[in-house]
């Protein structure tokens, strides 16, 4: 269901958030459960830079599916994210090359949780929002 004239793309925007939150979890979620994996090489990814970068693929031509045996159309920048290694610890102890830094990385992922469940929290209020507007206002 197309709702971009309802809300002028919140939902979008919302949906993109909400899935770059969940890989960046499962990202985070990787690097913790590689901790004691020798010469492991953490990474992260900067989702508002993911979503800067899809605001900008937006700017070009929209295309749109004319026929129902046309291919779905797929943005390629949803299919791309890009990782950069993690900043490695200051200190550490082990000396086996690992650059997960646990209190770093645990960190980040508390941090991304919270942003998830506000992300999940604006979502739900737009669906109530929109729900008392079919209900006239008699909720």
């Amino acid at each position: 269901m197309p709702t971009d004239g309802i809300f002028n793309r919140t939902f979008s925007v919302l949906e993109r958030a909400l899935d770059l939150r969940s890989l960046n979890h499962r990202v985070q979620a990787a690097n913790i459960a590689n901790l004691d994996t020798p010469n492991y090489k953490a990474v992260e990814m900067d989702v508002s830079k993911e979503m800067n970068r899809e605001r900008e693929t937006r700017r070009g031509v929209a295309l749109t599916r004319t026929h129902a045996n046309h291919l779905p159309v797929q943005t390629p920048s949803r299919e791309r994210i890009t990782l950069k290694a993690a900043r490695p610890p200051e200190f550490s102890l082990k000396g086996d090359g690992n650059t997960v830094d646990i209190d770093r990385t645990m960190g980040q992922l508390a941090k991304n949780t919270l942003l998830y469940n506000a992300s999940i929290k604006l979502i739900s209020r737009k669906f109530k929002g929109l729900k008392n507007a079919i209900s006239g206002g008699k909720q």
